[in-house]
């Protein structure tokens, strides 16, 4: 249809309004920004997981995660103990600290959307929500991305 916004420039405009939220307030709580408490939130969200699986969750370079891990390791956010099925794998966990911070960011990401939302009816807010998973999950043969 003539006319219409593009809906690749509408879904990554309303993502750097979302994330740049997100950064604001996971620096708030120390972490370097959204990558960090999307991390947390993967490692806290399911079973333990090797790296690499963890890696492969998020979309990223096992190289990449590693670096990430190793900054929330020194800051007492994860540790990371041997796989009992591969002794060179490691399985991360998060810290009794690193579980809070995670709860708190998560919070604040609540009431960021809340905000970002307000505008909205409630019914707009669940169809919105059910379109965005729609499109998310497609249904093409895409692999998948980095999330951060």
């Amino acid at each position: 249809m003539e006319g219409s916004p593009d809906l690749t420039w509408l879904l990554h405009r309303a993502a750097q309004r979302m994330r740049a939220a997100l950064d604001d307030a996971a620096r708030r709580h120390g972490l370097a920004g959204a990558r960090d408490w999307l991390v947390l939130s993967a490692i806290a969200a399911g079973p333990p997981q090797t790296q690499l699986a963890l890696a492969h969750a998020l979309g990223l370079d096992k190289t990449t995660l590693t670096s990430l891990l190793d900054r929330l390791e020194a800051r007492g956010l994860v540790t990371r103990s041997a796989d009992s099925h591969d002794r060179r794998a490691r399985i991360p966990s998060l810290t009794p600290s690193g579980r809070q911070v995670q709860c708190h960011v998560a919070r604040a990401r609540d009431e960021a959307e809340a905000a970002a939302l307000r505008a909205f009816t409630d019914h707009d807010r669940q169809l919105l929500r059910e379109l965005l998973a729609r499109l998310a999950a497609g249904t093409g043969c895409l692999p998948p991305g980095s999330c951060i």
